[in-house]
């Protein structure tokens, strides 16, 4: 069971992007880190509680080097978590 991705968040820093996106898989939740749209780090966690604790800390990590969110576009095809 692989499900579609759910996206956390989106940073932007100058003409760059990186979101995170997570999702459910049969050995516990996905979460990944996608620059430019391609995926250059995912951990796997047990619990949605770790996932959402290392998510919060990449955002809180790449915001404090400038980036700055990007707003939510309803056009794009993953579900945004509030």
């Amino acid at each position: 069971m692989q499900d579609e991705p759910t996206t956390l968040w989106r940073l932007r820093r100058d003409d760059e992007e990186v979101a995170c996106l997570a999702r459910l898989a049969p050995y516990g939740i996905e979460v990944d880190i996608a620059r430019g749209g391609t995926v250059v780090l995912t951990r796997v966690f047990e619990r949605d509680t770790e996932a959402l604790e290392w998510a919060a800390g990449k955002r809180t990590a790449r915001e404090s080097q400038g980036w700055v969110p990007v707003p939510h576009d309803a056009s794009r095809s993953e579900r945004p978590v509030a």
